[in-house]
């Protein structure tokens, strides 16, 4: 029993073939330090790319939210501009009461 099911299971599995390439890059080393160049090179213009990339979407997204920004602003400024007018005409009402008229004897 179990032989059968292990030739019916054999057939059903497909060969595969992978082939793997492993390659070490060239080292070159200048008193006594690992210096690599162009891989360095490479990296740092790979960051640089993604760097300007970075730099672009934020400012794509600073530009599409810019409007809501403004409103927020607005919003503030005009809050805080009746909130000072209103604790302006409060300071009068409770302060600048009128003085009795004093009587000249």
């Amino acid at each position: 029993m179990r032989q059968s099911e292990f030739e019916l299971l054999s057939k059903q599995v497909e060969t595969v073939a992978v082939t793997v390439l492993l390659h070490s890059e060239a080292e070159a080393n200048m008193f006594g330090l690992r210096w690599r160049p162009i891989y360095e090179l490479k990296l740092a213009l790979i960051e640089g790319l993604e760097g300007l990339a970075d730099y672009a979407t934020n400012m794509f997204a600073l530009i599409f939210y810019l409007p809501a920004i403004l409103l927020w602003l607005a919003t503030i400024l005009i809050g805080a501009a009746l909130g000072r007018k209103a604790l302006g005409f409060g300071v009068r009402v409770l302060f600048d009461r009128k003085k009795p008229a004093q009587v000249s004897a």
